[in-house]
Parts: C-alpha cells; sequence; structure tokens
C-alpha cells in the first residue's frame, strides 16, 4: 500500500518553488503598471499644454478682432482669484 502524504505536505514543499516563480510574473505585472500610469499621466500633461495654447490663441484672435473693429482696447472680465474658502470675483 503506497503511503498517504497529507495535502499540506504538499503545498509547504512546493511553497518556495511557486515563490521563485510567481515572482518574476507579478514583478512584471507591477513594473508594467507603472509605466502605463507615468505613459499616462504624460499623455493628460501634453493634451492639458495644447489645451492651454488653443486657449491663449483664441483669446488673442478675439482682443485682434476687437482692435480691427476700431472700439477701444478690450477689457478682460474680472479676475478670479482663489482663496481657502472657495472661489471670488476680484
Amino acid at each position: 500500500m503506497l503511503p498517504v502524504i497529507p495535502v499540506f505536505l504538499v503545498g509547504v514543499a512546493a511553497a518556495p518553488l511557486l515563490k521563485k516563480m510567481i515572482r518574476p510574473v507579478v514583478r512584471g505585472t507591477v513594473k508594467s503598471s507603472v509605466k502605463l500610469a507615468m505613459d499616462a499621466k504624460r499623455v493628460a500633461h501634453e493634451i492639458n499644454e495644447d489645451l492651454s495654447d488653443i486657449a491663449a490663441e483664441a483669446t488673442a484672435e478675439a482682443f485682434a478682432a476687437d482692435l480691427q473693429d476700431g472700439s477701444e482696447v478690450p477689457r478682460q472680465t474680472a479676475k478670479k482669484t482663489r482663496t481657502a474658502t472657495g472661489t471670488t470675483n476680484v
């Protein structure tokens, strides 16, 4: 009759082997996730810069159009400043 090996002993014996096999996989997954997050942050920053450029160009074109119409120097609307309690008009 074959000796019966308790299942937990198989797990205890296999744990070091599994640890050596799984660690590189987990490390690669985490490394890929970090790289993906960094790339997403970079793309978001580039999009923000592009939108800021477009807004600045649109503002400049609006001011130039107002000046060509012969009106006085265009005035900006009230600036919003941030305070500890919220946003207020100055």
